[in-house]
C-alpha cells in the first residue's frame, strides 16, 4: 500500500475513533475523553494536511507514474497548471473538501480551550462533523487516488494527458479553491445546526453564525470568478446562462443568505428557534446536491464537459442507470436522503420542545410592517426563490430555458428588493408613508411592464431597483456616527451589501435584456462595419507557430494546434478605443488530417459603460489560401461594471462585518456591565422595599 493510500485509510480511522469518543463524552460527561477527542482532531488534521501536500507534491513534480497526476497534468505543464490540476478530478477535489472541513474545526477546538461554549452542542457538532468527514473519506476511497498508471496510457501519453486546454486559465487556478473553501466552511453551520436540534442551546449560534458568513463570501466570489471565466474562456457568450452545474451552484447561496438573515433574529430576538437551524442544514444538503449534479454526467444536458445526457431515454430512467453504474453519485443522493430524514424528525422533536415552553404570538393589522415580519417575509421568499429554481432545474433535464429563470427568479428576486425597500426606509417614514411610497413604486413598475412590451423585463425592474439604490444608498449614509466607528461600520456594512445586491442586479438587468448583438465579416484591411456607435475593422492577420496539447475526446485525443490571428480595431466616431487581438484556434488530427474549431477565441474591450465583447466566428481565404476575411460576432452589453463591482462590494461588505465582529466584544462587554449593575441597583431597592412593607 502506497503512502497516500495509508494516509487515507488512516483518516478514515481517525474520524470514526473521533464520532465513538464524542458519543463517550456525551454519555459519561467525562473530560478525559474531550481532551482525547481534542487529540483526534489534530491528528486529522495533520493526516489530511500531510496527504493533500503529498499530492500537491506529485503534481508539481509531475510523478505521472500515479493515475491520477497523469490524467490531469502534464511534464510540459507550467507549475500554476500542475497546481490547479489537482482540483480538476472528483478525487482531489474531494481530499481538498475533506481538509477545508476539518480546518476550521480545528480552529473551533482550539478556541474553546479559553472560552466557555456548552458542551453537548460541541460534541453534537464533532459528531456530525466527523459524520460527513468519514462518508467522504469513504467516497475517496473508492476513487484509490494514489493508484498506479497503466502500462498502455504511460505508453500512449508518457508526458501525461494533461489538463483540459479550457481549464489552463489563471481564473481555474483559483476558482475551484474558493469553492471548495465554501463547501468546506458551510459544513460547520449544518452540524451547529443539528446540534441545536438535538440539545435545543443558544451556544449553537457561536459556530455557525461566523463561519456561515464566511462560507457565504466563498461561495459567492466562486460563483463570480467562475462566471467571470465563462465570460472570458467558454465563448459561448455570457456569463451565465443557468447550465445546470453553475444554476447548482447558487442554490445553496441564496438559502445561505436566508440562513444568515434567520441566525441574526435568533441571535437578537431567539426568533426563527426551527427555520434558522432548519436553513442551516438545507445549505449543505444543497451544496452535496450541487456536487451531485455536477459529478451525475449523463442526466443534464449542459455546457459543462462532465457528460451529456441521451435524451432518447427517460430522465428517470437516465437517473437510475447513473445510480446504478456509479457508486459516488449513489453515495450523495444516500446522504441527501438521510439528512433530509433526520432533519424532519429532529425538528418535530425540537417543535414539541418550544411549543409547550412558548405562548402563542399574534400581530395586529398595524404591525405587518414590523422589522420581524418583514423578515419573515424575506426569508420566505430567499426560499421560494430557491424551490422554484430547484424545480425548474429539475424539471430542465432534456432542455435547458433560460428566458424561464429570468422570467420566474426575476419575479421574485424583484419581490425580494421590493420588501427590502419596506425594510430599510420604514423606520424613517413611517407606515403610512412606506406603504405609499412601496405602492408607488410597484405602479410604476406595472406602468412599464404593460406600456413597453418590447423590453418588458427592464421596464418592470428599474423603478424597483431606483428605489431600493436610493433607500441603501441612504442608510449607507445614516450608517456613521463619528463616536462609535466599528458600530458605525458594523451597521453600514450590511447596507453595503443591500447596495451591491441591487448594484449587481441592475449590471444583470443592463447585461442581459439591453444587449445590442450583431455578426459582421471584415475585409482584412478594408472599410469597416458599423454596430451602435462602434466601427470595427480588420487591420492584419498571419499565422502563429503551432502548439502542441493533448485534447480529451472520445475516439482520438492527440492533436496539433494551428493558431492564427486577425487584429481588431474598434472606433468610436474618430477615436480608437481599442485593438483586441482574436486568434483563431484549428486543430488538426494526426490520424485523419481533418481541421477542427474547438473552441472561439473572445475578447472583451471594457469602456465606463458598457462591454464590447468580440467571438471570433470564421475565416475567408483567398485562392493562394490567404486570409482575406473573417466573421466576428459583436456584442455590445451594458453596465457590466456594475455586475462585477456589485459582486466585490458583497465581499467587501461582509469582510467588513466579520472584521467589526472582532472589535465590537468589548463594547459589548461595557454595555452588559452597564446593564448588570443598573439591574443590581434595581434588585437592591426591591429588596428595601420588601423590607419596608414587613
Amino acid at each position: 500500500m502506497s503512502i497516500g493510500n495509508l494516509l487515507v485509510y488512516l483518516s478514515l480511522f481517525l474520524a470514526i475513533i473521533g464520532i465513538l469518543l464524542s458519543f463517550l463524552r456525551l454519555k459519561t460527561k467525562e473530560d478525559k475523553f474531550l481532551q482525547v477527542s481534542r487529540i483526534i482532531t489534530t491528528l486529522l488534521f495533520a493526516t489530511i494536511s500531510i496527504t493533500l501536500v503529498y499530492l500537491y507534491i506529485l503534481f508539481i513534480k509531475a510523478d505521472i507514474s500515479i493515475d491520477y497526476v497523469w490524467r490531469y497534468t502534464s511534464i510540459t505543464h507550467p507549475i500554476q497548471y500542475k497546481f490547479a490540476g489537482v482540483l480538476a478530478g472528483m478525487a482531489g477535489s474531494l481530499l481538498f473538501w475533506i481538509w477545508a472541513i476539518i480546518t476550521p474545526w480545528l480552529y473551533e477546538e482550539m478556541k474553546t480551550i479559553k472560552r466557555s461554549v456548552n458542551e453537548d452542542i460541541r460534541d453534537w457538532t464533532r459528531i456530525a462533523l466527523f459524520i460527513v468527514m468519514t462518508v467522504l473519506i469513504f467516497i475517496l476511497i473508492l476513487h484509490d487516488i494514489f493508484k498506479p498508471t497503466a502500462a498502455n496510457l504511460l505508453i500512449s501519453y508518457p508526458n501525461g494527458q494533461g489538463l483540459n486546454p479550457l481549464l489552463q486559465t489563471e481564473l481555474m487556478v483559483i476558482h475551484p479553491p474558493i469553492v471548495f473553501l465554501a463547501y468546506g466552511f458551510i459544513a460547520v453551520p449544518f452540524a451547529a445546526a443539528l446540534a441545536y436540534l438535538i440539545t435545543g442551546h443558544k451556544d449553537w449560534i457561536s459556530y455557525s453564525l461566523k463561519w456561515s458568513r464566511i462560507g457565504w463570501i466563498f461561495l459567492m466570489l466562486g460563483i463570480g470568478i467562475g462566471a467571470l471565466w465563462a465570460y472570458v474562456v467558454l465563448g459561448w457568450g455570457g456569463y451565465w446562462g443557468w447550465d445546470p452545474v453553475e444554476t447548482s451552484s447558487l442554490l445553496p447561496w441564496i438559502i445561505l443568505t436566508g440562513f444568515l438573515h434567520t441566525q441574526l433574529m435568533y441571535k437578537r430576538k431567539k426568533s426563527f428557534p426551527i427555520l434558522a437551524p432548519v436553513l442551516g442544514v438545507l445549505s449543505f444538503v444543497l451544496v452535496i446536491f450541487a456536487t451531485f449534479v455536477t459529478r451525475a454526467g449523463g442526466l443534464w444536458l449542459s455546457v459543462h464537459t462532465f457528460g451529456q445526457a441521451n435524451v432518447q431515454i427517460d430522465p428517470l430512467q437516465r437517473f437510475i442507470n447513473i445510480l446504478g453504474e456509479n457508486q459516488t453519485v449513489l453515495t450523495y443522493m444516500i446522504f441527501i436522503i438521510v439528512s433530509l430524514l433526520i432533519t424532519a424528525l429532529l425538528v418535530i422533536y425540537r417543535y414539541i420542545k418550544i411549543k409547550k415552553s412558548r405562548k402563542e404570538q399574534f400581530f395586529t393589522l398595524s404591525e405587518l410592517i414590523s422589522d420581524d415580519i418583514l423578515m419573515l417575509v424575506t426569508v420566505f421568499l430567499f426560499i421560494i426563490t430557491t424551490i422554484v429554481t430547484f424545480v425548474i432545474l429539475v424539471n430542465s433535464v432534456n432542455a435547458l430555458n433560460p428566458s424561464d429563470f429570468n422570467v420566474k427568479v426575476g419575479t421574485l428576486s424583484l419581490a425580494t428588493v421590493l420588501v427590502l425597500i419596506f425594510c430599510l426606509l420604514w423606520k424613517y417614514t413611517g407606515r403610512r408613508w412606506i406603504t405609499i411610497i412601496g405602492g408607488c413604486t410597484l405602479l410604476a413598475s406595472a406602468i412599464g411592464f404593460i406600456f413597453f412590451p418590447n423590453n418588458r423585463i427592464v421596464a418592470a425592474s428599474l423603478p424597483i431597483l431606483f428605489v431600493a439604490l436610493v433607500g441603501a444608498g441612504y442608510k449607507l449614509i445614516r450608517s456613521f456616527n463619528i463616536r462609535r466607528v466599528w458600530k458605525s461600520v458594523s451597521i453600514a456594512s450590511a447596507h453595503l451589501i443591500h447596495l451591491a445586491i441591487i448594484l449587481l442586479l441592475l449590471g444583470y438587468v443592463g447585461s442581459n435584456f439591453l444587449v445590442l448583438e450583431d455578426s459582421i465579416s471584415l475585409s482584412i484591411g478594408g472599410s469597416g462595419e458599423e454596430v451602435g456607435k462602434y466601427i470595427f475593422y480588420a487591420t492584419d492577420s498571419s499565422i502563429v507557430d503551432g502548439i502542441n496539447f493533448v485534447e480529451i475526446d472520445a475516439d482520438l485525443r492527440n492533436y496539433v494546434y494551428q493558431t492564427e490571428y486577425v487584429d481588431v480595431k474598434v472606433m468610436e466616431g474618430d477615436s480608437i478605443i481599442g485593438n483586441k487581438r482574436l486568434i483563431m484556434i484549428m486543430s488538426t488530427s494526426l490520424v485523419t488530417g481533418e481541421n477542427k474549431l474547438l473552441r472561439n477565441e473572445i475578447k472583451v474591450l471594457d469602456t465606463f459603460m458598457e462591454d464590447i465583447y468580440l467571438t471570433y466566428q470564421q475565416a475567408y481565404e483567398d485562392n493562394e489560401g490567404e486570409i482575406e476575411s473573417v466573421e466576428i460576432n459583436v456584442k455590445i452589453l451594458p453596465l457590466m461594471k456594475l455586475l462585477w463591482g456589485g459582486m466585490w462590494l458583497m465581499a467587501l461588505g461582509m469582510v467588513l462585518r466579520i472584521a467589526c465582529e472582532k472589535k465590537l466584544p468589548m463594547e459589548r462587554y461595557i454595555e452588559k456591565k452597564r446593564d448588570k449593575d443598573e439591574k443590581h441597583y434595581e434588585d437592591l431597592v426591591e429588596e428595601e422595599l420588601k423590607k419596608y412593607k414587613k
